[in-house]
């Protein structure tokens, strides 16, 4: 997924699970079950499916959303690792949101829940023998997901909905 967006000059960046574990353990954590990147809604290429898709080695799996408020794109490799892709939407300043689907969140108003982040510009780690973009104020970000982000604490997304996620905006 990284050559395929980095050869499209698509801008992204670790978030969730993924950024979690990149930085508590350096690694993808043993019971998660995808990875997961974030993209500025504002500087999302409109072309991104096809993109992907024509690689050869990835099937687009689910949209969730649309792409003006709410976009969640899942797609797995054909080795079967799921890789969800979230937009990220500017509320203000560095404010942003993203949109999660499934369970409670059908319920709520707008029929997906919001993730509220700030992001404070984004640094470069390397992970995996590769580098990859995190948001600068890592910690922030972390903290605003899970709380104590650094005492491992395993949960399904389901349980995070019920609690376990401490960012929840709607």
């Amino acid at each position: 997924m990284k050559k395929i967006l980095d050869g499209a000059g698509q801008h992204f960046f670790l978030v969730c699970g993924t950024l979690l574990g990149q930085q508590r353990e350096n690694d993808f954590i043993k019971y998660d079950t995808d990875i997961d990147i974030g993209i500025l809604a504002s500087d999302n290429n409109k072309n991104i499916i096809t993109l992907i898709t024509q690689s050869g080695l990835f099937n687009l799996v689910n949209v969730f959303g649309k792409e003006s408020d709410s976009l969640e794109l899942q797609f797995r490799h054909k080795d079967g690792i799921t890789i969800d892709i979230f937009l990220y939407y500017k509320i203000e300043d560095s404010y942003y949101y993203s949109a999660s689907f499934c369970g409670l969140c059908d319920f709520k108003p707008e029929k997906y829940c919001k993730w509220g982040n700030h992001i404070r510009g984004f640094s470069i780690v390397e992970f995996k023998n590769d580098l990859y973009n995190i948001p600068s104020n890592t910690d922030e970000f972390l903290t605003e997901w899970y709380g104590n982000w650094r005492i491992p604490k395993q949960f399904t997304y389901y349980q995070g909905l019920n609690g376990e996620f401490k960012n929840l905006i709607n």
